[in-house]
């Protein structure tokens, strides 16, 4: 395996940690490669520290982010394809797990941003999502 592999084999347990220990950047090297991760803060236990993460049913350009770091997997879906809000639209491959990324609104799903099989961050906006009408 290259350093890259075993690295995104490891990113669950590397990433676990780095939230443990509120760790918001490392940047790892080696002959090979680097990678460098960025987390944002994990929210709080206190709801009034934490405003409410809502979506628009209906805004010009919804963004769809990536649930977590890992691997971008396309679901094979064109850019013209309708979607209602949850629909599952691709995933994110983080070690031995495939996380859903599903629709933040109705509309028309764009083109996917990222490649199939590009690396992808925490909350990269994967695909934007056109309003209907």
């Amino acid at each position: 395996m290259t350093f890259l592999e075993d690295l995104l084999n490891d990113l669950p347990k590397l990433v676990d940690r780095m939230r443990r220990h509120d760790v918001r950047h490392v940047s790892l090297k080696n002959g090979a490669g680097a990678l460098t991760l960025t987390l944002t803060p994990a929210p709080t236990s206190n709801p009034e520290q934490t405003p409410p993460i809502s979506y628009p049913a209906k805004a010009k350009d919804t963004p769809v982010p990536s649930p977590e770091m890992g691997v971008f997997r396309s679901n094979g879906l064109d850019e013209t394809h309708p979607v209602r809000s949850g629909e599952i639209v691709g995933f994110v491959e983080a070690g031995p797990l495939r996380l859903p990324v599903t629709a933040t609104a109705d509309g028309t799903l764009g083109p996917a941003l990222v490649g199939d099989g590009g690396v992808v961050g925490y909350h990269d906006v994967l695909f934007r999502i056109h309003p209907d009408g």
